[in-house]
């Protein structure tokens, strides 16, 4: 077997039911039935982008052999059963269709080689394959050939690698609008730039090229959005690779390790960890745990840490009292009067700077969430009032509601409901 990590049937998690082969297992099994081939490569996908597409090469139709592009497969017949699985829906993209048992398959100029789909010891279809090849070079151009064959529109697109959760896709094109203090701004993407292109100066410093910034503040305030700017421009000017972790109750110490290895792999390479406050209080991390990681990673090359916090107050001391976790923090105040009306005047821009100037007096303490409401809300007034036309009345009105809502001590959209997605739209079926 051919493998470099230890995966969750080595778990010290909550113990799985038994359901099917362990990682041993399926090569004894394999050993009996290919004795010609003397070695297998377990290729345990996790949370990889590979993932979804490997699921998808056997369609729905449970034909026995097909083509992919330059590359073609065919069914190869052993003593495993070939179950294929639906889960009820017609899904077109990421939940493609599990199969199970043997193909091979056939690319481009190279030797062909067989994969193994099974049920493993967790229960999973689909998560662990293992190929009769050894060449970790040739899967993955297969992976590749794949993703581009399933998903061409997202050929293009920067993709994040999500640990828990499915990978999202950004769109390259810088098309937001950034509304922050000027000073703020420069200063962080002056950091972000400065990591990747200066790591020849790490070098000659014989300093650790590996940093970690924390930004601060309420629901709403730029976080989110300041974090899809500077993924765009490190896209397009140093082309890392992009990691992140969601949080679930579930989530464990061996899931940030997981994700950090993945990363060192990838460097260089920006990691986002949102919610730093739930770490520690909405998972199964302790806090002891999650400091020993940040420290080892702390020996890694070409790691840049991203963590976002919605509430300082439940932020450990202990994560950015020592600046070898979180080297620098930023605050991310609520907009000032002067960056209201700057938003206000470019999302609102056909209201005379009269109406504009008294709502930006009267939204002292709202949030950037709470100001795009506002936009909603007076766009959604005129179309079903005015037919179309969005007027100082309504603008007015709109302002009326949401004041009552924010009045009332109700919470802003951006902290009802946790996202885990950073604000982007995952790679979804």
């Amino acid at each position: 077997m051919h493998a470099g990590r230890t995966i969750e049937e080595f778990s010290d998690n909550q113990p799985l039911p038994r359901r099917g082969f362990t990682s041993i297992e399926a090569t004894e099994f394999l050993h009996r039935e290919f004795p010609q081939i003397p070695r297998w490569t377990c290729w345990w996908q996790g949370w990889a982008k590979s993932r979804y597409v490997l699921q998808k090469i056997v369609d729905k139709d449970c034909a026995t052999s097909g083509t992919i592009g330059e590359w073609s497969w065919k069914r190869i017949t052993t003593s495993y059963p070939t179950p294929h699985y639906w889960d009820g829906e017609d899904y077109k993209r990421r939940e493609g269709d599990r199969w199970a048992g043997m193909i091979e398959v056939q690319g481009p100029d190279v030797t062909p080689f067989l994969l193994f789909s099974f049920l493993d010891s967790s229960g999973q279809v689909g998560r662990t394959y293992f190929a009769s090849t050894q060449d970790i070079t040739l899967l993955r151009r297969f992976a590749e050939a794949l993703q581009h064959h399933f998903y061409p529109e997202e050929k293009d697109t920067i993709l994040i690698e999500v640990h828990g959760g499915a990978s999202i896709a950004l769109q390259p094109e810088d098309d937001e609008r950034l509304i922050l203090p000027t000073e703020l701004q420069h200063d962080i993407e002056q950091q972000v730039y400065s990591f990747f292109e200066n790591k020849a100066v790490y070098t000659r410093l014989r300093v650790r090229h590996r940093r970690g910034f924390l930004f601060v503040g309420e629901p709403g305030t730029g976080k989110t959005m300041m974090l899809r700017h500077l993924i765009r421009q490190s896209n397009q000017r140093y082309k890392p690779s992009f990691f992140m972790l969601t949080i679930r109750r579930t989530t464990d110490v061996d899931d940030v390790a997981r994700l950090f290895a993945h990363a060192v792999k990838g460097a260089p390479a920006l990691v986002i960890l949102e919610d730093m406050d739930s770490l520690t209080t909405q998972s199964q991390i302790t806090r002891a745990a999650l400091l020993a990681q940040l420290d080892g990673v702390g020996s890694k090359d070409g790691l840049l840490i991203i963590g976002t916090t919605n509430n300082a107050g439940e932020i450990d001391p202990a994560l950015v009292h020592r600046p070898s976790r979180f080297d620098r923090v930023w605050h991310f105040p609520l907009p000032n009067y002067t960056l209201r009306l700057k938003y206000l005047a470019e999302n609102l821009g056909n209201q005379d700077g009269k109406c504009l100037n008294w709502l930006a007096e009267h939204t002292d303490g709202w949030s950037f969430a709470y100001l795009n409401e506002l936009r909603t809300t007076t766009a959604i007034l005129g179309i079903s009032r005015q037919a179309g036309d969005v007027t100082a009345e309504t603008a007015k009105e709109a302002h009326t509601l949401l004041a009552a809502q924010f009045n009332s001590g109700r919470k802003n959209h951006a902290g009802q409901e946790r996202t885990t997605a950073v604000g982007f739209q995952p790679v979804t079926a």
